[in-house]
């Protein structure tokens, strides 16, 4: 509405300054048009041409400094309402039996990282990522990153798992640990995706969901119904113990071990891709309004000056030893 009303003052302003500009061509337009008094057919819509012109710029202008502010405002002035995407991983022994993916020849670690990217490949906005290692213990290892390559490079093999003490998965405790690390950030703000097997020891009680978690995920690996050996025990993807941390949580759990998880469990953080255009926008609009009107300010003078009248000034060889004479 404000480039509109910039637009309209500028034709306002700009017609009557060609109205007072004509009015003082007619009184001597014999002077500089010579014996036809007026200009040719076509310079008479000079007038309209300069106002539309001068019109279109800066109705152009106004469109693109309402654009910039639009986007201006639009950015978040300070992190706290920023979404946070926290990987919860489990780097325990059992996550590189092989016994994942849709034809079961990966690591569950290798089908980890394949869900992790597909994940990135469809989350944008304005999203802070994190990750949280687990094993006997938890510990951060991203955090409030802006760049997912962090995330990718974490994924892609980096030996987490050397940082933690030797001894059984205690999946309970690995989980409270993780939510307590995220409990005092902004409210609502905290989205967790914990990757596991569920291979643990008798689970602890879960802690409540705090209130800085809006959605837990979680994303179970590893055949659910064929155990692979490993330290003693059948090691395989229990899903009673992952359904139990999802209702402790709150939160839904996913059997991610051959099929990806669904767009739609990610919500807001997915990134649409745009409807194809037929047409220019907006700001397409406003740049070719500018450009046009410009050319024709900087071009119509030229015009005007050798194809405006019949009356010309031409300078006379200097032999003749006359002055400049007009015809």
């Amino acid at each position: 509405m404000n480039s509109a009303i910039a637009a309209l003052l500028v034709l306002f302003l700009s017609a009557v300054a060609e109205g007072l500009h004509a009015r003082r061509v007619r009184r001597v337009a014999r002077l500089a048009f010579g014996p036809d008094n007026g200009p040719r057919p076509w310079a008479i819509l000079a007038p309209i041409l300069r106002c539309l012109a001068v019109t279109a710029f800066a109705w152009g202008l106004a469109v693109m400094f309402e654009l910039h502010q639009a986007a201006k405002d639009g950015k978040p002035q300070d992190s706290k309402q920023a979404t946070r995407l926290i990987f919860v991983s489990d780097l325990s022994p059992s996550m590189y039996l092989k016994d994942a993916g849709p034809e079961g020849k990966m690591t569950r670690q290798e089908r980890m990282r394949e869900e992790v990217e597909a994940v990135l490949m469809r989350v944008g906005g304005d999203i802070r990522f994190g990750v949280i290692g687990f094993y006997t213990d938890a510990k951060q290892v991203v955090w409030e990153a802006r760049d997912p390559e962090l995330v990718r490079n974490v994924f892609n093999g980096l030996p987490i798992q050397y940082i933690m003490k030797t001894g059984e998965t205690d999946l309970g405790s690995a989980v409270n640990a993780a939510v307590t690390l995220v409990q005092d950030l902004p409210a609502e703000t905290v989205r967790l995706l914990i990757f596991t097997d569920g291979d643990t020891i008798p689970l602890q009680p879960v802690l409540p969901r705090p209130k800085s978690v809006k959605e837990v995920l979680v994303l179970g690996l590893g055949n659910p119904r064929k155990g692979t050996f490993i330290a003693g025990h059948q090691s395989r993807q229990d899903a009673e113990i992952l359904s139990t941390i999802a209702r402790s949580l709150k939160g839904s759990y996913y059997d991610v071990n051959e099929k990806h998880l669904p767009t739609d469990a990610l919500g807001d953080m997915v990134m649409r891709a745009p409807l194809p255009k037929t047409g220019l926008d907006l700001a397409q609009l406003a740049l070719l309004a500018m450009a046009c009107g410009s050319l024709i300010l900087a071009f119509l003078p030229v015009g005007l000056q050798y194809f405006g009248a019949h009356w010309k000034i031409i300078r006379p060889r200097a032999d003749k030893g006359e002055g400049a004479v007009s015809r």
